[in-house]
């Protein structure tokens, strides 16, 4: 559904390589977890120290924020913020 709307998904977390490598084998995501070393990406969002807890982001093709709900919200939802 993600791919039918031209977007991509991934996960943004400053933790290191081998803490994602574990978190990743783990949970059995399907999609790739980035690492946000010193956390320059929160930074850039203004969301250092926000993002503690789960927090789904959507980042439209301008580069704005189109959606920001902590937990984890339906992909239906989701999806309604993509244009």
């Amino acid at each position: 559904q993600f791919e039918r709307k031209n977007a991509v998904v991934f996960g943004v977390n400053p933790a290191g390589k081998e803490s994602h490598k574990k978190f990743i084998e783990k949970q059995r995501y399907q999609f790739s977890l980035l690492i946000d070393e010193g956390q320059k990406v929160a930074k850039l969002y203004g969301a250092k120290g926000l993002m503690v807890k789960r927090t789904v982001v959507v980042i439209d093709k301008n580069g704005k924020i189109a959606y920001y709900k902590k937990g984890m919200p339906p992909n239906t939802e989701i999806l309604a913020a993509i244009k």
